[in-house]
């Protein structure tokens, strides 16, 4: 139990993301103003989503509750679950407006321009750990 408490200052950076949207969209009113503000919040979104992922992953390599994971399926796996959690937000909204009136998603065009911003944010996510592994391995061979 212990270990499942050490996961969530992982989620700081989400929660930041979270709390500066739910500021600007509902106190500042800054969505109706700067309509197109929902796309940095989106693409930020997923990439906090895809830096979470990861902090996590290696935290549990790191702690060996689990296996280390070939570097491709690293990869492949933030990549995956910032898009499942892409896909669960527009959910949230799509709920939000069906049940409660709120509104959130303008349009189609709107919500699948919303999933690939934040699928975007997981992608850059993705190409920096890329990155990172390849010069760390670059950095072993010359040793």
């Amino acid at each position: 139990m212990k270990q499942l408490w050490q996961i969530f200052p992982f989620f700081a950076f989400p929660a930041t993301v979270l709390f500066f949207h739910l500021i600007a969209s509902r106190v500042l009113d800054l969505y109706n103003r700067f309509p197109q503000l929902d796309i940095p919040f989106h693409f930020l979104g997923g990439l906090s989503i895809a830096y979470a992922s990861a902090q996590i992953l290696i935290y549990l390599e790191k702690e060996k509750i689990s296996n280390a994971l070939p570097k491709a399926i690293f990869l492949i796996l933030i990549f995956g679950l910032t898009s499942i959690a892409a896909v669960f937000w527009e959910f949230a909204e799509f709920i939000g407006d069906r049940f409660l009136d709120i509104n959130i998603q303008i349009s189609l065009a709107n919500t699948m321009q919303d999933q690939f911003m934040g699928m975007l944010g997981g992608a850059t996510c993705v190409f920096i750990y890329f990155k990172k592994f390849a010069k760390i391995s670059k950095d072993r061979l010359q040793d």
